[in-house]
């Protein structure tokens, strides 16, 4: 087993108490001949939400407490079926690409209204892909939208709208390509990033996009497609969702309330009952487990846990040398051992799966502070040159997997401090590119390596770290392109060569995803990321 150095220990002290977690299978304190309550319609569900939200403003980049609201609020078109690992119908009942590939049409559910009672037709889909186009919304995720037909004359000002989003019908909507793109579907998506929300054109047509920013209706929205729609903040700290009365199916309660709590309190709130679910960090892991009444779920996660920092502001970090001290000069291994108890596993690339997409002779990065300190000095690195390391706490593994980096960054040289930030506080250093280092868990980098384009490629305003390299652009592209698994494998084998030795994310872990549920709570499926935790709300019950 790897180890922490002296300094990391001390750091991490705090640990040592609780026991290592073995397996990966959900494991009910119950016991095993418990006869399952029976669901009842109706009653309310109490779950928790791992960082304060700011609001349900869908073009300003994802942070975790917001994407969780907009997941009960909002709808996508489609969904990912995790058994199945294929996608699913959610506001669509088809879709079909073109033969080409550069036509998808999606053949939305007939008949369907917003929590209103206004009705859900392919022009609200046609509306909210529009404002995502436009400039005005500064939305984090246009760049989705960079292969669609018209979006350069949007970008340009000599169009209002894309000439390539048009809504055949009411219950028809296709997007056309300006290149074939046969992962084009696979943005539309919910858990990662914010693109897929469908927003209402009845409730926002009239309001200017250049003010969405601050727009109260997205702090308060009126109108949603989910399935709990906002009602009310209930404090500053929680939220009271109630049942949409024209969903897509039927729904079993009445309303949820969704509560900012630390790990502590959420654990605590379990026991007595007070709460139905909860993410569960690592270190937490084996109290929980003992709770009466309550099953923690542990799934291998499709995300990562990395450093960002922001390039084009930070230059002396953004030399790739200092990078790959960084990630020499952290113990990963001993962090995933000791912080997170076995419960992920070290990536050394971005988009680290499928399999076939993964090179095997990438660099690995062992733990190796004095090959750390070699390329500081390399990099003609200032020791008394101050990196800030920034998290909006609350996540005890976040926290202490911050501390023990500041720890061994300080060993090889680096000045290393951690800076607290709030949510809105996060979401305005992004904005501004004013960060060292962010801490951030994100993404589904697992089912397509076209998942990393839309964090590295240049000028995306996902790839919050600035980070731009031409050669690497061109191979991406190439990889889009292309449909034969062999060719992709081989324009990936090149990419991802770039993407190992540039280190454009410091990359600590794809940790696993461990949940806190409730026996009471009925049809909740763990998913893969952490902001999909709401993903099975549909189907939620309790039981009677």
């Amino acid at each position: 087993m790897s180890h922490l150095s002296r300094g990391a220990r001390a750091a991490s002290v705090i640990i040592l108490a609780v026991l290592a977690l073995a397996g990966c299978t959900a494991t009910p304190a119950t016991d095993a001949g418990t006869t399952q309550p029976t669901a009842a319609v109706g009653g309310d569900a109490h779950v928790a939400l791992y960082q304060q939200p700011a609001g349900f403003n869908t073009f300003k980049p994802g942070i975790g407490g917001d994407q969780l609201i907009e997941s009960l609020h909002f709808d996508t078109l489609i969904g990912w079926n995790l058994e199945k690992s294929d996608y699913e119908g959610r506001l669509a009942e088809s879709w079909e690409m073109s033969p080409d590939g550069t036509t998808l049409t999606f053949d939305l559910i007939p008949g369907l209204s917003w929590s209103d009672g206004e009705p859900f037709t392919a022009d609200d889909v046609v509306f909210t892909y529009n404002l995502h186009a436009n400039p005005a919304t500064a939305s984090s995720t246009a760049g989705f939208l960079s292969n669609v037909v018209g979006i350069d004359e949007v970008k340009a000002g000599t169009a209002d709208t894309l000439s390539g989003v048009v809504a055949e019908d009411e219950d028809t909507v296709s997007f056309t390509l300006k290149e074939p793109d046969a992962t084009f579907i696979g943005n539309f998506i919910p858990g990662a990033f914010n693109f897929g929300w469908i927003l209402p054109q009845h409730a926002l047509e009239g309001m200017d996009p250049a003010g969405f920013a601050e727009n109260p209706w997205f702090r308060e929205p009126t109108a949603g497609m989910g399935p709990y729609v906002f009602s009310k903040w209930v404090s500053d700290s929680q939220l009271e969702f109630v049942k949409n009365p024209h969903f897509r199916t039927a729904l079993k309660l009445d309303r949820v309330f969704a509560s900012v709590l630390t790990s502590d309190v959420a654990a605590a709130q379990l026991q007595t009952g007070e709460l139905d679910l909860t993410n569960v960090p690592a270190v937490d892991v084996e109290t929980v487990r003992g709770i009466p009444g309550v099953t923690v779920d542990s799934i291998a996660g499709a995300g990562v846990l990395g450093l960002h920092t922001a390039m084009a502001t930070h230059p002396e970090l953004a030399n790739p040398l200092v990078r790959q001290a960084m990630m020499y000069a952290i113990d990963r291994q001993a962090i995933i051992d000791e912080v997170f108890h076995g419960e992920g596993t070290v990536v050394n690339v971005l988009a680290h799966g499928p399999e076939w997409a993964v090179p095997k002779d990438l660099e690995t990065y062992a733990y190796n502070p004095e090959k750390a300190k070699k390329l500081l000095a390399e990099a003609k690195w200032d020791a008394s040159q101050e990196v800030t390391l920034e998290i909006v706490p609350g996540q005890k593994d976040r926290d202490l997997t911050l501390d023990i980096v500041a720890a061994q960054l300080q060993e090889v040289g680096m000045n290393a401090v951690v800076r607290q930030l709030d949510a809105a506080g996060q979401s305005a250093a992004i904005a501004a590119g004013d960060f060292d280092f962010l801490i951030s868990g994100y993404g589904n980098f697992v089912t397509d390596p076209s998942s990393m384009n839309i964090r590295l490629m240049c000028g995306v305003a996902t790839n919050i770290q600035g980070y731009c390299n031409p050669e690497l652009d061109t191979l991406l592209t190439e990889g889009m392109r292309a449909t034969d698994q062999t060719e992709r494998a081989a324009i990936y084998a090149k990419a991802q060569k770039i993407v190992n030795t540039d280190v454009p994310v410091i990359l600590l872990s794809s940790p696993n995803v461990i949940y806190g549920f409730s026996e009471k709570l009925q049809g909740y499926e763990p998913r893969r990321l952490l902001t999909d935790m709401f993903y099975s709300a549909p189907d939620w019950a309790l039981a009677g």
